[in-house]
């Protein structure tokens, strides 16, 4: 997903496969941080491809649950229920999210890099 440089209150909606994400934007300066608030809507379905981030981040899951799937180096994937308030995204993992009761997470996101990727089988 493309965005501008600074956003301020900016409401998106998105999906990746079934999964339909909305994103509002509280805060946003990719030199600096950015503050967003997700809702994964409710889904049994996960997103269709894998991706990292072009950020390192911190989310705190606010109510819901997902599972998340990530990527491992050798292509297999691990399955994680989110079950902690507080999480750290390495701006190089593989990930994706699924499974969702409808949960909503605000995220601290570091300095933007130019990139970011994604794997699809």
């Amino acid at each position: 997903m493309k965005t501008n440089t600074f956003s301020f209150l900016h409401y998106n909606r998105f999906s990746f496969g079934e999964q339909i994400v909305s994103q509002f934007v509280l805060f946003e300066y990719k030199y600096l941080f950015s503050i967003i608030l997700f809702y994964f809507h409710k889904s049994d379905k996960a997103q269709d491809r894998f991706h990292t981030h072009a950020f390192n981040a911190i989310s705190f899951k606010l109510f819901g649950r997902y599972t998340e799937y990530i990527l491992n180096d050798d292509k297999s994937v691990h399955a994680n229920i989110r079950s902690d308030v507080v999480k750290y995204f390495p701006r190089n993992s593989y990930h994706k999210i699924g499974n969702s009761t409808g949960c909503a997470t605000i995220l601290f996101s570091g300095i933007w890099k130019p990139t970011w990727k994604e794997y699809k089988d």
